[in-house]
C-alpha cells in the first residue's frame, strides 16, 4: 500500500509492525523497518524501547548498540529503556553494569519505578544474592516506592532457594499483614520451598489456609504438594490429594500423572501405578516420553524387565520418540537383569535411531558389565567410549 502511494501508514501502524516482528523474534526485520521509516516516527523512544527490550532477550550487545544510537541522535531514553537494559545485563550476571545503568538513570533525572526495582530484586534472588535483594527492597521503601506482590514473591523465592524457610515465611507473613497481597503464586512459592526442604506439615498448612484467604489452588499447587507427599513416602496422602484435585474440577496435567506415577513406583506400589497408567489410557490422555520413561524405569526396578521391554518396543508405533533417558533406564534394567547382550544391542540401536550414545549411556552399561563380573566386556566398552565420546566422562567409579 506504501509502494503504490494509495495509503500512507501512520506511526501506530509502524509500531504495531515492529512489535509484531519483535514478538516473532525477528529483530533484524524490526530494525530494518526502523531504519527505513525513522524520520516518519514522532515518538521514536517508544519504537526503540520495543526493539531494545526484544534484543535484551536475545543479543545484549545489539541492544546496547541501539541504546548508543538513541543517545547520539539526541533522543531521551526513559524508565522503560533503562529497565529493559538493566533486565538484560542482570540476566548475564553483570551486576556492576546494572548498578552503573541505575546510577545513570538517577543522574539523568529518570526515576526508577517498581518495575525497575522488581527486575533487580528478581535477578539477585535467582542468583542467591538475597541480602543484596533485600537491600534493594529497603531502597525502594526509602524512595517511597511501595514494593508489590511481585517484589515480595521474588524475595520469598530467593529465601526458599537458599533453604532459609523461616525468612521466607516472614516475607509471606508481611505480605499477609498488608491485606490481600498474598496470591496463589505466593502460596505456591512457599509450598514448594517447604516441600523441597522436607517440611511437609508446613507445606500442608499453607495449602489448607488458602481457602481462608479465598484463594483457589491451581494445578501447580496440587502438583507441588503431591510431589512433596510422594518424596516423603506419604503416598496415601498424595493419592487423596490427587482425588481431591479432580473433585475440585482442577484437571491433572501430564506433570501431575508423572509425579504420582514416579511416587507410586518409588514407594513399591506397582499394581496401583499400573492401574493409574490404565486410567490415563482409558481417558485417552496423551502419554509423553517423560511418562513412559517413568513407567519403564519403575518396571525395571520392580524386576519386571520383560514388561518394561515390551513397552519400550511399542513406543515407535505410538508415535513417541525415545530419548537418551529412555535408553539409559532400559539399558540399566537389562544390565540389572543380567541381560548384557540385549543391553549392548540397545547401545548399537541408538546410533541407527539418531540418538547418539553419550558418556552417561556408556557409564550405565559399563557399570552393568562390571556388576555382572564381565570385566573384559567392560574394558572393551571403556576403550570404545574413550575413542568415541568427546564430552567429559562422568565419574565411573563413584
Amino acid at each position: 500500500m506504501v509502494e503504490g502511494g494509495h495509503c500512507k501508514p501512520d506511526e501506530g501502524t509502524f509500531n504495531i509492525l515492529i512489535k509484531g516482528f519483535c514478538m516473532m523474534g525477528n529483530n533484524s526485520a524490526a530494525i530494518q523497518l526502523l531504519r527505513r521509516w525513522k524520520e516518519e516516527l514522532a515518538s521514536l523512544v517508544i519504537t526503540y524501547n520495543t526493539i531494545i527490550d526484544s534484543l535484551c532477550k536475545d543479543t545484549l550487545l545489539d541492544a546496547l548498540s541501539l541504546f548508543s544510537e538513541i543517545i547520539s541522535r539526541g533522543i531521551a531514553p526513559n524508565v522503560i529503556t533503562y529497565s529493559s537494559l538493566i533486565h538484560g545485563v542482570c540476566k548475564l550476571g553483570e551486576w556492576k553494569e546494572a548498578k552503573r545503568l541505575l546510577n545513570e538513570m538517577v543522574t539523568n533525572n529518570i526515576v526508577p519505578n517498581v518495575i525497575t526495582f522488581n527486575i533487580l530484586v528478581d535477578a539477585l534472588c535467582k542468583e542467591g544474592m538475597v541480602v543484596e535483594a533485600k537491600s534493594v527492597v529497603e531502597i525502594m521503601i526509602q524512595r517511597d516506592i511501595e514494593p508489590n506482590v511481585i517484589t515480595y514473591n521474588s524475595l520469598m523465592d530467593g529465601y526458599c532457594l537458599r533453604g532459609e524457610m523461616d525468612q521466607a515465611k516472614k516475607v509471606f507473613d508481611l505480605m499477609a499483614s498488608k491485606g490481600s497481597m498474598v496470591n496463589v503464586r505466593s502460596c505456591n512459592i512457599l509450598t514448594h520451598g517447604y516441600c523441597k526442604h522436607k517440611r511437609i506439615a508446613e507445606a500442608s498448612k499453607v495449602f489448607q489456609e488458602m481457602s481462608c484467604r479465598e484463594l483457589v489452588p491451581d494445578t501447580v499447587t496440587y502438583n507441588t504438594l503431591i510431589d512433596g507427599f510422594c518424596k516423603a513416602g506419604r503416598i496415601q496422602e498424595a493419592q487423596m490429594l490427587f482425588s481431591q484435585m479432580q473433585g475440585c474440577s482442577q484437571l491433572p496435567d501430564a506433570q501431575t500423572y508423572a509425579i504420582l506415577l514416579d511416587g507410586l513406583f518409588s514407594n513399591q506400589q506397582l499394581s496401583t501405578a499400573i492401574d493409574l497408567l490404565r486410567e490415563m489410557e482409558d481417558k485417552k490422555l496423551e502419554l509423553n516420553i517423560v511418562i513412559y520413561n517413568i513407567i519403564i524405569d519403575g518396571l525395571c526396578k520392580a524386576g519386571k524387565v520383560q514388561s518394561a521391554r515390551d513397552i519400550f518396543c511399542t513406543l515407535s508405533s505410538k508415535g513417541v520418540q525415545r530419548n537418551v533417558r529412555t535408553y539409559i533406564v532400559m539399558i540399566r534394567g537389562l544390565c540389572n537383569g543380567g541381560l548384557l547382550v540385549e543391553a549392548k544391542k540397545l547401545l548399537r540401536e541408538m546410533e541407527t535411531k539418531g540418538c547418539s550414545p553419550d558418556g552417561w549411556i556408556y557409564n550405565t552399561i559399563i557399570r552393568g558389565f562390571i556388576n555382572n563380573n564381565e570385566m573384559s566386556g567392560a574394558m572393551r566398552l571403556i576403550q570404545e567410549m574413550v575413542g568415541r565420546v568427546s564430552l567429559q566422562m562422568p565419574q565411573l567409579w563413584n
